[in-house]
């Protein structure tokens, strides 16, 4: 499922193409994002300080390496009308259950962190933050054999931030306009693997991922 803009969040937040860690580590470097790590490296040497904003800026790029499409679907299999469909239409081999979602909040987060060691030894721990959320509406889901297969028109929009100590370094917004039908091959397994029968369409294995908050409300 590939909707029209950005794939990943690193698209989302710097654009097709940027080199995430080179940005990251000017970020990092600049006034302001020193101001971010001082209270990590406080007392180290600036060749140390540097080479700890390269260390930090690395790992956060892998970190925002992440498909943005991915990240929906798992929050899609906490939704309890899309998993109850999937478990009716596998009972009832053949079936299509089409899902209408009402405006609906998908949010995941990352947290990891980059341990500073200088000459051996432990001089800091650099906490990173990624939080990716969806905002979605006007959205009608096809499922079939417990399969998502199709996505019918919706909107989106998504939003990534980064943090580094709990301080915000970037964040990014963009709008989704999903097509009419937007079909899902071979389709997206909403339920656990052990839930389909063998003769179930093969599916991507779900994406390990941190687990989604979801909320609803109406429009």
């Amino acid at each position: 499922m590939t909707p029209t803009g950005p794939r990943t969040a690193t698209e989302l937040l710097f654009g097709p193409g940027a080199s995430a860690a080179a940005a990251l580590t000017a970020q990092l470097l600049s006034a302001e994002g020193e101001a971010s790590l001082d209270q990590a490296l406080q007392g180290l040497a600036p060749a140390t300080r540097q080479a700890a904003a390269r260390e930090t800026a690395a790992s956060a790029a892998g970190l925002l390496d992440i498909d943005l499409a991915e990240l929906l679907v798992a929050g899609w299999r906490t939704h309890r009308d899309l998993t109850g469909a999937a478990r009716r239409t596998l009972a009832a081999p053949g079936s299509t259950e089409l899902v209408d979602l009402i405006r609906h909040q998908v949010t995941t987060a990352q947290q990891p962190s980059v341990t500073v060691l200088a000459d051996g030894r432990q001089v800091a721990t650099i906490r990173l933050s990624l939080t990716v959320g969806f905002d979605i509406s006007a959205l009608v889901a096809a499922i079939r054999a417990g399969l998502l297969v199709a996505v019918h028109s919706g909107n989106c929009e998504v939003t990534a931030a980064l943090a580094v100590q709990e301080a915000d370094v970037l964040t990014a917004s963009t709008h989704y306009d999903l097509p009419r039908v937007l079909a899902v091959s071979p389709g997206i397994r909403l339920l656990p693997a052990e839930d389909y029968r063998p003769a179930a369409s093969p599916a991507a294995s779900p994406a390990r991922l941190p687990p989604p908050r979801y909320s609803e409300r109406m429009s």
